[in-house]
């Protein structure tokens, strides 16, 4: 699915279509995306990018609690765990993704990694997740800065 310029936010080299939330909670850079009423959960290209081309994803959890970790990544520079961005059970595992985790490198907003039934409504309305195209902007400027820091 081909997404029109304005429906996609730029911040510096990165993408980010806006017919998604983000999560930018701990070491997060997770991407929500309503389907039905589950969410498939991915990684944004910010992470996809500073990861390095990803040789190994395993999920590690089949009922998510928010903040904790559901997913391990790998690449040759980077090892880290992915904490879920909501509460719920995984309903389906990408099994392409995880044969190859480096669909995730080719197109981030399409090799989703697992998609959910949240517990309730409640839990796409957080603070730590955002949809605002300023506030998304706001917060990968932030990380960008912070990764030249670095």
């Amino acid at each position: 699915m081909e997404l029109k310029a304005e429906q996609v936010l730029k911040v510096g080299e990165y993408e980010f279509p806006l017919d998604r939330l983000y999560y930018r909670g701990r070491n997060a850079h997770i991407w929500v995306k309503r389907e039905g009423e589950a969410v498939l959960l991915g990684i944004d290209a910010f992470l996809a990018e500073s990861a390095g081309y990803l040789n190994y994803i395993s999920v590690t959890a089949e009922e998510l609690t928010r903040g904790e970790a559901f997913a391990n990544i790998e690449s040759a520079k980077f090892v880290s765990k992915l904490y879920s961005p909501v509460s719920g059970r995984v309903v389906e595992v990408n099994s392409e993704v995880m044969e190859n985790p480096r669909l995730v490198n080719q197109s981030p907003y399409e090799a989703w990694i697992v998609k959910v039934k949240p517990r309730s409504e409640a839990e796409l309305g957080h603070e730590e997740l955002l949809g605002e195209s300023e506030a998304i902007a706001a917060w990968i400027e932030e990380e960008i800065a912070r990764l030249e820091e670095e």
